[in-house]
């Protein structure tokens, strides 16, 4: 009763911000729900074992990191990260809290930034993305790993808070320091940084404001950042034979169809491989019995995302960034752009076959472009964010039951093989005196 007085008394506005609201919060529940259900293969012992080995002194802050997608090894920055947070999680399950605090805290900190310095008038976009954003299954996947994706989301806001402010000093040495830096996090944010290197001196030199960039502190925090890089150049330049170009990668804008599919939340596919096919798609189980209702779910979401591209390609004008004949303004279109063609144009023209997970370099903008598209139909976007809802929701408490699948994609959870380790060794080795 006291939710419909408090309906009543608030304007059409004021009920907006409170569903979106409301959004953010369950979004933020599940990124913390069941923790123990992640993912626990080779990749995520790997870090964590590393990570624990660094934080003790037992080994020392390495060059080179796990080797990534494309034969070559990561920056020795993605370990440096988790060995930060090892000091304070001494167990999987306290280090995965804190990944999901950090990505928690960076959808929060955009909200607040929406708050602070977009025009009310133009918050609408802003706010509704970052609602998607919060309940989006894949954003809610990589917000509960340990896994080198998983720290790109707040290295993207300090991307984006530095360049917003980039004619101040403190912005630009920000974003030249944290644009470096989201290269070492991921190699997904070498392209990230470059995209919007680019298409900024492009867009700034065409409005004749290119010198109201503080250029100095940005050229000091890029290199200061880029300081770890030299060691990790040293032992990779010699490698670069083994980088893998895809023919399909460089024929086929493959960053545009994850671009797409992550927005509207039908690329559980990639975590789940066959078992989404075969398993998934018959969620959720109501008393043992399959409802399938994934399949509807999926197939109005694919339709919201199509919607636009039939559009673009029925009018040849950018009308994805003209949403439902709303203005744009002019700071969302620019990002929109520099994002989408830019950031976009670098990975493309490089030839890397870009995976969903690399996609969240561009965090969130994705899912502000589909808000943008939407944002003059409320309850659409509504029932949009419902239905990421419920396909998120359906995830966690499918993999919950079955508690994941082995072989390739999400593996076995952490949980279940803490139990079969503790059930093949119940008693913890004895110690004698003279040890």
């Amino acid at each position: 009763m006291w939710l419909r007085g408090l309906h009543a008394k608030l304007d059409h506005e004021q009920r907006q911000l409170l569903v979106i609201i409301l959004f953010l919060i369950t979004g933020s529940c599940l990124r913390l729900l069941w923790a123990g259900d992640m993912e626990w293969k080779s990749e995520e012992k790997w870090m964590f074992e590393q990570a624990q080995l660094i934080a003790r002194g037992a080994a020392p802050l390495p060059i080179v990191g796990m080797r990534s997608g494309v034969s070559l090894p990561n920056p020795g920055m993605t370990v440096w990260w988790f060995a930060m947070i090892a000091n304070f999680a001494h167990d999987p399950i306290s280090m995965v809290r804190w990944v999901q605090a950090l990505n928690i805290l960076t959808i929060w900190l955009f909200f607040g930034f929406v708050i602070w310095q977009i025009a009310p008038k133009n918050q609408k976009p802003w706010l509704w993305g970052l609602a998607i954003a919060s309940v989006n299954p894949l954003a809610v996947v990589l917000s509960r790993k340990i896994w080198i994706p998983d720290l790109l989301t707040p290295f993207c806001f300090l991307v984006f808070l530095g360049h917003w402010f980039r004619k101040k000093r403190w912005g630009s040495f920000l974003w030249g320091i944290a644009g470096a830096f989201i290269g070492q996090v991921h190699m997904g944010g070498f392209f990230f940084a470059l995209g919007l290197l680019l298409w900024t001196i492009w867009h700034d030199y065409k409005r004749q404001t290119l010198k109201e960039t503080v250029w100095a502190s940005w050229f000091v925090g890029s290199v200061l950042g880029s300081i770890p890089l030299i060691p990790w150049a040293w032992v990779v330049l010699p490698q670069m034979g083994h980088y893998t170009r895809s023919i399909v990668g460089l024929l086929v804008p493959k960053f545009y169809v994850q671009w797409m599919s992550t927005a509207v939340g039908i690329n559980l596919s990639n975590p789940l491989v066959k078992v989404f096919w075969r398993n998934f798609l018959c969620e959720p189980l109501i008393f043992g019995i399959p409802t399938y209702l994934m399949i509807p779910a999926h197939l109005f979401l694919l339709g919201i995302g199509l919607y636009p591209v039939y559009r673009f390609f029925k009018s040849r004008k950018n009308s994805h960034l003209q949403a439902s004949s709303g203005e744009v303004d002019s700071e969302l279109n620019f990002y929109l752009k520099a994002l989408a063609f830019g950031v976009g144009g670098v990975f493309t023209l490089s030839g890397v076959n870009v995976q969903p997970y690399y996609i969240i370099v561009v965090f969130p903008f994705l899912y502000i472009w589909l808000a943008l598209v939407y944002q003059n139909q409320v309850k659409l976007l509504t029932t949009i964010a419902l239905v990421q809802l419920f396909i998120t929701f359906t995830f966690l408490v499918f993999i919950h039951r079955t508690g994941g699948f082995p072989g390739p994609g999400y593996g076995i959870v952490y949980r279940l093989q803490v139990e079969q380790l503790q059930f093949l060794h119940p008693y913890p080795p004895q110690v004698s005196a003279a040890d």
